[in-house]
């Protein structure tokens, strides 16, 4: 199966950035198209970002807190 790298999509014209405040998997789980794996915090609110496609997460490279 094809690793595919989760980057944090554009959240909107006036966020320049976001904070990891929770992660929703670890590996070795299965995941389905559209789940929710992360939730990030801006300026404005807290909002999920989800997953391309299903599969099965191999490693994470984020941590909470990080931006």
């Amino acid at each position: 199966m094809p690793q595919i790298a989760i980057i944090m999509p554009q959240l909107g014209e006036s966020i320049a950035e976001a904070t990891i405040v929770e992660i929703k998997v670890k590996p070795g789980e299965e995941v389905a198209a559209d789940q929710e794996i992360i939730d990030v915090e801006t300026n404005k609110a807290v909002m999920g970002v989800t997953t391309p496609c299903k599969g099965k997460v191999d490693k994470i490279t984020a941590q909470v807190k990080e931006t």
